[in-house]
């Protein structure tokens, strides 16, 4: 992959070889969005900014014609963030997802590493409630924080709402997220988390999960299943 980038006094593109940890993840990104990807790590130095940047390519994907661009980078980089050890993420300022749509149209978004980090935090929440949804183990539901207006017996109602699902797909197989995006309404500022329930036969069904961005409230504040 070849990318040009300028920089006053200094700035280069690097192609060291991939850690197994970033292979996977580089992997994990291709399944999600049934496409290719590539990266490379570039740095910039000058007198106003240093900046190394792992970059992630997304190319040949139909999916990422369908949803905002900055719903896909913000994943896509938090995927990458997620993986990194954190001796890893040590070496990078910045994590930068680029997008080639079908038109070979290119766009990206970088992303720093210290605002990847809170909402990482966050997505361990909407990570517990789905893996909760997947597993089957609904009482587990009951110990998150979470809303006063979700109902006090949602543990409930999501299990039988799951049972119904089952019956027309089959098994409940694994969850893929998909988007994250950052919204704000009168009361506060909530990340919203995109992802797909895969049953087993291979139907995907759509919801949201949206978490609190304040960082002394984790709670969860609402889902929603798209059939």
């Amino acid at each position: 992959m070849k990318k040009l980038i300028t920089c006053i006094v200094a700035t280069a593109l690097l192609f060291a070889c991939a850690s197994e940890t970033e292979k996977g993840v580089l992997e994990d990104i291709a399944e999600v969005y049934g496409g290719e990807t590539s990266y490379s790590k570039s740095f910039v130095s000058n007198t106003s900014e240093k900046r190394t940047t792992f970059n992630v390519t997304i190319k040949n994907s139909q999916m990422i014609d369908t949803l905002a661009p900055t719903v896909t980078t913000a994943n896509a980089s938090l995927m990458v963030y997620d993986a990194l050890t954190s001796e890893e993420k040590k070496n990078y300022t910045d994590i930068e997802t680029i997008l080639v749509n079908a038109k070979n149209d290119t766009i990206s978004y970088y992303y720093p590493m210290s605002a990847l980090a809170p909402i990482s935090k966050k997505a361990k929440v909407f990570h517990t409630f789905s893996s909760i949804l997947v597993d089957g183990n609904f009482d587990q539901l009951n110990e998150l924080d979470r809303a006063d207006d979700i109902p006090a017996n949602f543990s409930e109602i999501l299990k039988n709402g799951v049972a119904q699902f089952e019956k027309k797909y089959g098994s409940l197989k694994e969850y893929q997220t998909f988007g994250v995006a950052e919204e704000r309404d009168n009361v506060g500022t909530y990340y919203q988390f995109q992802a797909h329930l895969i049953f087993a036969n291979g139907h995907k069904m759509g919801y949201w999960a949206v978490v609190d961005a304040a960082p002394d409230n984790d709670a969860l504040l609402g889902y929603k299943f798209f059939q």
